[in-house]
This record gives structure tokens, C-alpha cells and sequence, in this order.
């Protein structure tokens, strides 16, 4: 347990104050009030003793309450983790992405647009939708686009379906697309004459590459809190777990799995600087239970990576994997691969890559933004994306 987890846990939020206490500040507040009059400080007529009593008793009641909310208030809202310095990894894991952070810093750009094509994907178990208890595993991929500037000012587009100037869009490229997994999955999934996700009754990839976390907050910070990330890499560090814990104001069981898993939103989804990816790729090298792999994307492209793994009921054991051009910096994929299955992913065997992300590209551009995006996003005349 690390000594600032045996602070919390010693110090108490400042209780009301008890009985003796509020008695003891009465009686205290009686006898100066006595003694001012006896001098005769005031010229005007005194209140009525039991009515000056209650004045008193009901200030010195709510001051000591004022003062025991506000000491509470610091407490539980004070920041649970500080910048110190990152833990010492060695290995072929965390030398791995000391070399990415080299590699993103020679290759560190800028631009007017953060620009992100990836395709999510999911693995799941359908039902046949004429057969009855047949079932055949498939892959749902859809394509996911955003475009986001550093300001409004920067976007440059009003969008229609918007109150008010926005800073990015996001939209998805076409419909769900359905692959089977096997040999086998393919014969029975053509048999019932090729279902589409619809037919099968298949709502569309998770785009946060996965159901589930296992604590900690949702990483849905604004556009001025990327721009205002911290590019030293313990100080980053300090700022993700805090934002983490803003709202329970727990400490994390396990603040390195909640860093790797989260380390995509910073590496491909939001407009930070590279210097913050830099950051980032420095952050992981220090993690505990880190592993080098080598890895294969559901395009079947083999690469390095690393990996941490996660156990929980609903779906045993998951690796999740960061897979990384090392002479870029670049993430190229992230995915997580069944290990053990748990309940809610039962009919998944070991090996599966039952969440996954391909990042097609993720790159600053001075490119005009209706040149990257859709008509059907910036033309009032047409429906809006589909999932905004």
C-alpha cells in the first residue's frame, strides 16, 4: 500500500461539532457578551439575555458547521495523485516504447486539423435469423472519421444541425459491414442467403474499443483541456488519474491498467499535441506488467506492440494490445484478444479479437475542412451523419 493511500485512510472528513463542544462555545460566548455589557460598550439598549443567547448560540453553531463543510470540501475534493517520478521499467517492453517516443519526436508535426480515419470492430456470436438455434461467429466492422480543429475559429464550418459554432465533427462511412470468422461461420452464414448487421439484429462496433472499464472515469475531457495537457510525462500522468477520479474520489485499484487502456484517446482520438503523444509513449514505458509482443490487426498486417492484460466476470481474461510503428511513432492498431472468456462473451474461443481498431490514418492538415468532410455533414438540405 504507497503512503499516500495510509494518509486517506488516517485522516477522517472534520465531523459537526459535537454537544460539549457547541455547549462549551455557548457558554464562552455568554460570558464575553457579560462582560461587555458590565462595561457598557454599547449605548444603545442591549437584546433581551434569552434573545442575544440565541443569536450567539445559532452563530457559533453555524460557523462551527461552515468551518467543518469547508474542511470536508478541501478533503474530498484535493487531488489524490502528484506529479513524482516514473517508475524505472527496464525490458524489451518499455525500451520498445522509449523508441516510439524517439520516433514520434522525429516525426512531430502541427496543423490546423487533427484529422483520424480508423475502423473499429467487434467479435460476436449471431443468431441465424431464420434458422433457430443456429449460430456462427462474425466480425462487424464500420468505418469511424473525425475532423477537429483547436478553436471554432479554426474549423471554419457552421454545421446545421449545430446551436452554435463546433470545433469537430465526427462521422461514420457507410453501413456495418459483416465478415465471418471461420470456414465454418462463413458456410452457415451464407447459407441463410449473406444477413447483413441488421438482419442479424447487430447494433454497430463499440467505438471505445470495448464495454467495459474496470474503474475510473470516461476520458471525455473538451477541447480545451487537450490543449491544455501537460507534455511532461509525470505530470501527465498525475492529470489523467485525477480527471479519472472526479467523480468517487477513490483512489484506483490499478492506475497502470487504466493508463494503457486509456493511452489511445491520446495517442489517435483527441486534438493534443504531439509533444502530449510524446509524453504519452514516455508515460507507458514506466508501467508495471507491460509486455512486448508481436501481434497481427484484423487486416492480417503482423507488427510489434505491447500488451497488459485485464480479468474481470463478465469477460475473463482480455490483452489488450497497443501495436506501434516503431520508426514512426505511430499506433497503428489496438485491439483486445480473448484470453480465458468470461460470461458475457462465453461463446468466444481463446484468441479472438473480440475488440479492435485499425487506425487508417491520424495526422495534422492545413487541408480546407469541407475538403475532409462529407457534403451530408456541412449541406443543410441532407440528413446528418449517421451516430451524431
Amino acid at each position: 500500500m504507497d503512503d499516500l493511500t495510509i494518509i486517506e485512510q488516517m485522516h477522517v472528513p472534520e465531523p459537526p461539532p459535537s454537544p460539549q463542544t457547541a455547549a462549551a462555545a455557548r457558554r464562552r460566548l455568554l460570558q464575553e457578551a457579560a462582560g461587555a455589557r458590565s462595561r457598557r460598550i454599547h449605548r444603545s439598549a442591549p437584546l433581551p439575555r434569552s434573545r442575544r443567547t440565541m443569536v450567539l448560540t445559532a452563530g457559533a453553531t453555524a460557523c462551527a458547521l461552515a468551518v467543518g463543510s469547508w474542511m470536508t470540501y478541501k478533503w474530498e475534493t484535493r487531488p489524490l495523485y502528484h506529479p513524482e517520478p516514473l517508475a524505472g521499467q527496464s525490458g524489451p517492453a518499455s525500451t520498445f516504447l522509449l523508441t516510439a517516443a524517439d520516433a514520434k519526436t522525429r516525426h512531430a508535426s502541427d496543423g490546423r486539423l487533427w484529422y483520424v480515419h480508423r475502423v473499429v470492430g467487434e467479435t460476436v456470436v449471431a443468431a441465424s435469423p431464420y434458422r433457430p438455434g443456429v449460430h456462427y461467429t462474425v466480425q462487424t466492422t464500420l468505418d469511424d472519421y473525425s475532423v477537429t480543429a483547436k478553436s471554432a475559429k479554426d474549423f471554419g464550418v457552421h454545421l446545421p444541425y449545430s446551436n452554435k459554432d463546433s470545433a469537430g465533427v465526427g462521422w461514420n462511412g457507410g453501413e456495418v459491414a459483416v465478415r465471418p470468422v471461420s470456414p465454418a461461420d462463413m458456410a452457415a452464414w451464407k447459407a441463410d442467403f449473406q444477413p447483413g448487421a441488421q438482419d442479424l439484429s447487430l447494433q454497430q462496433p463499440d467505438e471505445e474499443r470495448g464495454p467495459f472499464r474496470g474503474e475510473g472515469a470516461e476520458l471525455d475531457f473538451d477541447n480545451a483541456d487537450a490543449l491544455s495537457l501537460p507534455a511532461d510525462p509525470s505530470k501527465l500522468r498525475a492529470w489523467i488519474l485525477n480527471y479519472a477520479t472526479k467523480f468517487d474520489h477513490r483512489r484506483l485499484n490499478d492506475p497502470d491498467l487504466y493508463l494503457f487502456t486509456g493511452a489511445p484517446i491520446f495517442l489517435v482520438d483527441r486534438v493534443v499535441s504531439d509533444r502530449v503523444r510524446i509524453a504519452t509513449y514516455r508515460m507507458l514505458a514506466g508501467l508495471k506488467g507491460v509486455r512486448m509482443i508481436t501481434g497481427t490487426d484484423a487486416d492480417g498486417r503482423t507488427g510489434k506492440g505491447v500488451a497488459m492484460r485485464q480479468t474481470t466476470g463478465d469477460y475473463g481474461t482480455i490483452e489488450w494490445q497497443l501495436l506501434i510503428d516503431p520508426e514512426t511513432g505511430r499506433l497503428t492498431a489496438s485491439q483486445g484478444i480473448v484470453v480465458t472468456p468470461g460470461r458475457k462473451n462465453a461463446g468466444l474461443r481463446p484468441g479472438t479479437r473480440e475488440f479492435f481498431e485499425i487506425v487508417k490514418k491520424a495526422e495534422w492538415t492545413n487541408a480546407p475542412t469541407k475538403s475532409l468532410v462529407p457534403k451530408s455533414v456541412t449541406d443543410p438540405i441532407l440528413e446528418p451523419p449517421t451516430g451524431d
